[in-house]
């Protein structure tokens, strides 16, 4: 959605580096504090974009080394 080019952000820090609008509470710090989760929350996206309304789900879990955030407009 923001048209960032995949060669160039993947294996970088997600929060860091890729998506420092969502290195926040809402987001970054919710996979810190719950080692499982599963939640869809409203947030708006504006770093590299106009704002734009979305719904994330977060996910992770103890069992997989990955956390996963999907994006619906």
């Amino acid at each position: 959605m923001a048209g960032l080019d995949p060669k160039r952000v993947l294996g970088i820090s997600f929060f860091d580096a890729v998506a420092q609008c969502m290195n926040n509470f809402m987001v970054a710090q919710r996979f810190e504090d719950e080692p499982e989760l599963d939640a869809i929350i409203p947030y708006v996206l504006t770093l590299r974009m106009r704002p734009t309304p979305v719904r994330l789900r977060l996910l992770a879990s103890r069992s997989v080394p990955l956390r996963f955030i999907l994006i619906a407009r």
